[in-house]
Parts: C-alpha cells; sequence; structure tokens
C-alpha cells in the first residue's frame, strides 16, 4: 500500500473514533513522533562528523575565552 493510500485509511478509522480512543492514538503518534527523534538524535551523536565537531581538538572556546579567564 502506498503512503497516501494510508493515510486516506488512517483518516477514515480516525473520523469514527470516541474521544478516549482519539486520546491514545494522540498519545501513540507522540510516542512515535518522540522515538523517531531520539532515534534521529541517536544516530546523529554516533556519526564521526558530530564526535569531530565536539571533540578537543575542535574546542575552540579555549582559545575564545582564554583573555576572559586570563583578565577576569
Amino acid at each position: 500500500m502506498i503512503t497516501l493510500e494510508l493515510r486516506k485509511q488512517i483518516h477514515n478509522l480516525v473520523e469514527t473514533f470516541s474521544k478516549p480512543q482519539l486520546v491514545l492514538v494522540y498519545e501513540f503518534a507522540q510516542f512515535l513522533a518522540q522515538r523517531e527523534e531520539a532515534l534521529w538524535m541517536d544516530v546523529q551523536m554516533r556519526s564521526s562528523a558530530y564526535q569531530e565537531w565536539v571533540g578537543s581538538d575542535n574546542d575552540i572556546y579555549d582559545e575564545v575565552f582564554a583573555d576572559a579567564v586570563s583578565t577576569g
């Protein structure tokens, strides 16, 4: 089944749901969205590009704030 057909079928089903069923569907949709976001963030944080970006070799703040620390 293609995505558009699935969306239409889900929409048609949801139209018949009671309020408690809608709340449950909403909570499940939120769970899926948060899970997907968490998975994406985990993949991003494990990437070599991210690790290089946050690594100590790329720590520009030592240089940026060196003057503030020495004069503070």
